[in-house]
């Protein structure tokens, strides 16, 4: 009798869960990647800002404000976002996809997650390996390895790469960056 009073609470609990909408807490989330030069250096940056929401399918989508770069330096800032980025004319890298939310067995799962991501109209599907844990109140997704992306993945010109290795003397900059997602989805 007490077996079948818990399981019956399990599943009440779960389908109040897979109810829900949840929507990206923005001051939690970020994408993250390293950008390298000279071969040996590499500089840290994160996108905040990040908008989007995920249903009680698994369905997701995420905005990414790309004129939100965040490398501790504010002349680079500029730069990658003007020069690389373009962001006035391609201000948001836009992230879909949908991963099985009833799937997930335990409150913290390890899986991989494919996403098509769009930016400069073009897009490409990535698959994302994540942690992915569950409260009742939220779920965070985070990147257990970085994903390599290439900035021909999306059609940014080679002379925006160019125009930002000018900057810094025309110094050798890679065109792959490492790239992690950390995401907090709330009710």
């Amino acid at each position: 009798m007490k077996t079948k009073i818990f399981l019956s609470l399990v599943l009440l609990s779960f389908q109040s869960f897979a109810a829900d909408t949840f929507t990206v807490a923005s001051e939690f989330s970020s994408v993250s990647f390293a950008t390298i030069k000279k071969q040996f250096v590499v500089e840290p940056a994160a996108i905040n800002g990040l908008t989007g929401n995920l249903d009680s399918s698994g369905k997701f989508n995420v905005s990414v404000p790309v004129g939100n770069i965040n490398t501790g330096v504010s002349i680079r800032d500029d730069r990658v976002s003007g020069l690389f980025f373009n962001a006035a004319y391609y201000p948001t890298v836009n992230i879909t996809g949908q991963f099985d939310l009833s799937g997930l067995k335990q409150d913290i799962t390890k899986v991989t997650v494919p996403a098509a991501v769009s930016f400069h109209g073009n897009s490409k599907t990535f698959n994302f390996p994540v942690i992915v844990t569950k409260t009742k109140n939220a779920i965070t997704v985070s990147s257990h390895t970085p994903v390599i992306v290439q900035a021909s993945d999306f059609g940014i010109p080679a002379e925006n790469i160019a125009n930002l290795a000018a900057t810094v003397g025309g110094l050798a900059l890679s065109d792959k960056v490492p790239l992690t997602v950390n995401l907090v989805f709330k009710k």
